[in-house]
């Protein structure tokens, strides 16, 4: 098993399964993970904390991935950020391109693969 220690990941995720699956699967690889259901709450915890990477669900209950990401990048501009979703049109990943994300996931994800975007924040990757 890969061991992720010192990382610390916020997740946000609007479904309460896998706002605890995330967390649960990155704690058990070392991660020091903050999980959130709300962009509101996530774009709190980054004004007062810092974090190495941010996972999170394009559809959330209070609106858009797209609409919160121009938030969080004026809050954090340089944090890698990582899309777990369920929609996997070529338009839903363009529009991620453009805002600048560092990997896309479609539903259900493969946690081996996500291990290798966090781990390798310079690679960036659609799966």
């Amino acid at each position: 098993m890969v061991s992720l220690r010192k990382i610390k990941i916020m997740c946000v995720h609007d479904s309460e399964d896998e706002s605890e699956l995330f967390p649960f699967m990155l704690t058990l690889m070392g991660c020091d993970v903050e999980s959130t259901q709300s962009m509101t709450n996530a774009l709190s915890l980054l004004e007062h904390s810092l974090f190495d990477l941010c996972l999170f669900n394009i559809s959330l209950r209070n609106g858009t991935g797209f609409k919160w990401l121009e938030k969080v990048r004026a809050i954090a501009p340089s944090i890698p950020l990582i899309i777990c979703s369920d929609d996997a049109s070529e338009l839903t990943r363009q529009q991620a391109m453009q805002v600048g994300i560092h990997a896309f996931f479609t539903k259900p994800v493969d946690f081996n693969l996500l291990i290798t975007a966090i781990t390798q924040p310079n690679k960036y990757s659609y799966v």
